[in-house]
């Protein structure tokens, strides 16, 4: 399969020897270039540090770049690090501080600072101003490249060779022409490679006076493009592209005002503006045929599994010779390709079949969100503390023009077109309240209270139009069945084009919450601290669409408690931790919590100055044994189970100031699984013929199939899970032989040996069963003060491996069906999880690194 579009890595951006050359000769005379005018130029200038102006003035700089060499697969090393060969701005500050004998108008102080720039996926630069009481201001630019493809996420797990795209039905018959294999795609249908530019700014006016103005401004532009799997174009699913340009513009103004000390009352307002503007095309590796004119077609069907291209996409009546119809219980046999007309070109499709030449659908949405909060802080009246807030808006999202157009053929059209608008309010209405009441020295009582009330109506018009649909001409010839061929046509089925009603439709979501959590708080003794919390949260959901009654209303109830301790057994020793165990009478989604537990403990001991030593334990346990449509279905009770635990401890060690040692290490296990019935999905490219693939079958404990007793016809219900067992560790040796020399050296990994069920029988466990490790080394060179010369090399290594696949596979899903072990000699030849690679049916995603970072550090 072609690589998807310009979303893909360039090969250029590895690096080879001689590129690597190349990137280190330009480092080393960037390096002189700047060292040798900063040198000429300081006789000109106040030394390091000097004051001028009326300022004491310091500045820094971190120049250099890196030098990169990767092996094996180039798409997790974008995915995982993404750091490339060049010259780099590494690090910059400035600062100006004004003297106290000196005034002056503008500002006082100035600081700014800058990192990564010049190519590093992440880079960002800071300002802060300020002059007295006057004014405050901050910036801040924030600039992040995210590049995503692991490429076993929405692989559809199928072999070259299982595909063909010439059918034929029955054992008597032959195609007449070749096959059109789909290729299994060595990279992810789900991917993206967008990039993040952030920007606020802050301006506080009269800081400490008794009223203050503050103004801020901030946006947030995300663009780049992505691929998206599984919409429906046509008849089939199809990959595609999305251009995305979403972006924030937020506004803020408040003022603050302090009546008396010690109270503090804001009033703020925030404006939000929201616009997307992407847009969506067919992915060009899609495009793996061609009309008899040359016009390239995608065919959909990109996952090729729950319903494989066959006759069932074509007006069989229109195929002339290409297919002959059955004649009692003559099997038919029926050729959709023709071999291309010119060496290495696409297959020629019948132009009774259904194709896509080209596809757009834009969707620009704008929302304006404006918020009115009412703010309160207060601790004047003697033992007794206040704050509180509240909030309103209204915010009104509007969809002035949605466009979808699809060209090729679909059923008998030809061309089609949906237009429509979309409008939305969302109503806010909410309130934080809290007080503490010391009510003795040792004794306190508190209570915060939080309410939301949410209502978002909305309403959608479409207006479809469809173009040259074939019309009767005479008998025998109705038109035109594609956009490229006039032949005598027979009308066949018509498919759904968008899959959307033509009209208006109207739906309302609404939900409110009610949150109070009440605690009293007792010092026991100097070294304790004690604390219970009673919670109770009352959450009620409506939705409905259409003019019908309400669809959904449910409300949940949430009673719970915390136990919070602190304490401090020894002067060099402190321990503090929680327990919270709650219970919900209901749940609106299949996953989300009835019963929950929490228990977290935290410590810290340092026996000696230069020695800590500390711990943490975090437990989350969730459970929910409702039904999945909160009535009997045929999965039974959900039976959900997750949980989320983690254990850590640490050591740092710094007996001397010419060595010091550090050690991490923490483990943590996510786990997660409910109650399923799942299809057997064993893969026949031909109706009636034998699947192709194996699928994934269970058993009960006594060896029997094992079937939903209410279809037959799914396999189940078995526990669905997932469970990520993760160990990290890291260590690091800090070297400091003399002044001017400083160096580290270390080690860390992160290595996962979960597991999971397939109900794919050629899914691996990819990420779930890897490693990935980075040693490394740096060293600073104190040339003279103000002067540092850095060296750092990082290696980074992913890996995978490990047991993987599922253990029973099938041919067909009933009570007799034959049931074996993937690995079975009965399935020789045919790829399961438990004979294929680590990597599955996709390109493998392991690689190495090595990274070698230079800098000059330099004060002037």
């Amino acid at each position: 399969m072609k690589k998807f579009g310009w979303i893909s890595r360039l090969p250029s951006r590895y690096s080879t020897p001689a590129m690597v050359r190349r990137v280190s000769a330009g480092i080393g005379v960037g390096l002189l270039l700047v060292l040798s005018g900063r040198t000429f130029a300081q006789a000109d200038q106040a030394p390091a540090g000097a004051v001028q102006a009326g300022y004491t003035i310091h500045n820094t700089a971190d120049l250099g770049g890196h030098l990169v060499g990767v092996s094996g697969s180039g798409a997790m090393y974008d995915t995982l690090v993404n750091v490339h060969s060049g010259p780099r701005v590494l690090g910059q500050t400035f600062t100006m501080h004004a003297l106290p004998t000196t005034k002056h108008i503008l500002f006082d102080d100035l600081s700014a600072f800058s990192s990564g720039f010049g190519g590093d996926p992440n880079n960002f630069a800071k300002m802060d101003i300020s002059k007295g009481k006057l004014y405050e201001f901050s910036g801040l630019f924030r600039r992040d490249r995210q590049y995503f493809d692991y490429n076993l996420l929405g692989s559809v797990n199928l072999p070259t060779v299982q595909v063909p795209y010439v059918q034929v039905t029955g054992v008597s018959a032959a195609p007449t022409a070749p096959s059109l294999a789909w290729t299994q795609p060595t990279d992810s249908p789900v991917m993206f490679n967008t990039v993040r530019r952030m920007t606020d700014t802050s301006l506080t006016i009269l800081p400490l006076s008794r009223i203050t103005f503050r103004v801020g401004y901030s946006q947030n532009i995300f663009q780049g493009p992505t691929v998206s799997p599984g919409r429906s174009i046509g008849k089939y699913n199809d990959l595609l592209d999305e251009y995305q340009r979403n972006s924030t513009d937020d506004f803020l103004g408040a003022v603050d005002w302090k009546p008396v000390p010690h109270t503090k009352i804001t009033f703020e307002e925030q404006i939000d503006h929201y616009k997307a503007d992407s847009y969506f095309t067919l992915d060009p590796s899609t495009f793996v045929a061609q009309e008899a004119n040359g016009t390239p077609v995608s065919l959909g069907d990109y996952d090729a599994t729950s319903s494989p291209y066959t006759s069932a996409a074509c007006n069989t009546g229109s195929m002339g010779s290409a297919y002959v119809p059955a004649a009692g219980t003559t099997p038919a046999s029926y050729s959709i390709f023709s071999a291309p007309e010119t060496p290495g070109g696409r297959p020629i499709v019948n132009p009774a079949c259904d194709v896509v030449t080209s596809y757009l659908r834009s969707q620009p949405t704008r929302i304006l969100y404006p918020t009115e909060i009412l703010r309160l802080q207060s601790s004047s009246i003697k033992n007794i503390s206040l704050n509180g807030d509240f909030r309103y808006s209204v915010s009104k999202s509007n969809l002035p023009n949605y466009y979808e157009n699809l060209t090729g053929l679909d059923g008998t059209i030809r061309s089609a077109t949906t237009t429509g608008v979309a409008i939305a309010q969302r109503r806010v209405v909410a309130l934080d309240y809290g007080m503490t009441w010391q009510a003795t020295r040792t004794i306190s009582l508190a209570d915060q209270v939080s309410y939301s009330n949410v209502h978002q109506p909305g309403n959608t018009t479409l207006a479809g139009s469809t173009l040259n649909t074939p019309t009767t001409v005479v008998a025998g010839n109705n038109g035109f069945e594609t956009i490229n061929y006039a032949g005598p046509l027979t009308i066949g089925a018509a498919f759904s084009v968008t899959g959307n009603t033509i009209g208006k439709i109207y739906a309302y979501f609404g939900q409110r919450f009610l949150t109070n959590n009440a605690t009293i708080s007792w010092d026991a003794s100097p070294r304790a601290t004690l604390a219970l919390t009673y919670r109770y949260q009352a959450h009620t959901v409506i939705q409905t669409s259409g003019t019908g009654p309400l669809e959904n209303l449910i409300g949940m109830d949430e009673n719970g408690g915390i136990l919070n301790a602190a304490l401090r057994p020894t002067n060099h020793w402190n321990l503090n931790g929680s327990a919270e165990i709650s219970y919900t009478d209901n749940a609106f989604t299949p996953l989300g919590p009835r019963q929950r537990q929490r228990y977290r403990v935290h410590t810290m001991y340092r026996p000696k100055t230069w020695a800590t030593i500390s711990g943490a334990f975090n437990d989350l346990e969730r459970h929910n044994n409702t039904y999945n449509t909160r009535t009997a279905n045929l999965d039974g009770p959900l039976g959900h189970v997750d949980h989320s635990r983690t254990v850590s401890m640490g050591v740092a060690l710094a007996p001397s100031e010419h060595y010091g040692f550090d050690f991490n290490y923490s483990y943590s296990d996510v786990y997660t699984s409910t109650n399923i019935c799942y299809l057997n999905g064993a893969f026949t490219s031909t109706p009636g013929s034998t699947p192709s693939l194996p699928g994934a079958a269970s058993t009960t404990r006594t060896g029997a199939n094992n079937l939903c007793p209410s279809l037959l016809t799914d396999w189940g219900p078995v526990k669905d899970f997932m469970d990520a067992p993760t160990q990290y560790a890291s260590m690091s040796l800090s070297l400091t032989p003399v002044k001017s020399i400083h160096s580290d050296i270390g080690y860390r990994i992160s290595a996962v040996s979960g597991n999971q069920f397939f109900n794919d029988a050629q899914e691996v466990n990819g990420s779930l069963q890897s490693a990935y490790q980075s040693p490394f080394v740096n060293v600073a060179w104190t040339v003279h003060p103000g002067l540092v010369w850095r060296a750092e090399y990082n290696f980074y290594g992913y890996g995978e491996g490990g047991p993987s696949g599922a253990p029973f596979c099938s041919l067909a899903t009933s009570a007799t069906a034959a049931v074996v072990p993937c690995n079975s000699s009965t399935l020789s030849g045919l790829p399961t999880g438990l004979t294929e690679p680590s990597s599955g049916l996709t390109a493998p995603r392991n690689f190495h690194a090595n990274n070698l970072t230079l800098a000059m550090h330099y004060e002037f």
